[in-house]
């Protein structure tokens, strides 16, 4: 069943990410969070949600986490004060280029013995699968 497959990506993948990251006491959820932030400087805490696959409450505590290690600064929006809006720090931003060589080779890893039209063929169809189940989503 296709909610097996899912499941078990899902399940072993960040266990194997959490394993590659644990040499820099980060695991998935951290790294996505400055993955995303390195990305899009300035991101609102909310719009992280959907990235960490897990509620708002559970977001802002794992923020708060962050904030605390020196690898995220939150800030408030001007003129609303209910945002904060995220940036890294000068410790994570030197974390940068490792974690990006972890994903590269943890991605690796994911499609070892695929070939690259092989490989091709699954993210188009994941990105329309992520559609048909969002109606925007895209890799």
């Amino acid at each position: 069943m296709f909610i097996c497959t899912i499941s078990v990506f899902h399940k072993y993948g960040k266990q194997i990410l959490d394993e590659m990251l644990q040499p820099l006491q980060l695991d998935w959820r951290s790294m996505v969070v400055l993955l995303v932030v390195d990305q899009v400087p300035g991101i609102s805490q909310g719009r992280l949600i959907p990235f960490l696959q897990t509620d708002k409450a559970n977001v802002a505590k794992l923020l708060k986490e962050m904030e605390e290690k020196d690898l995220l600064e939150r800030r408030e929006e001007e003129g609303d004060l209910r945002i904060k809006n995220c940036h890294l720090t000068l410790k994570s931003s030197a974390l940068m280029p490792e974690l990006k060589k972890i994903m590269r080779d943890w991605e690796e890893q994911c499609f070892s013995g695929i070939t690259e039209p092989e490989k091709e063929v699954f993210l188009k169809v994941s990105r329309q699968i992520g559609y048909n189940l969002t109606g925007h989503w895209k890799l």
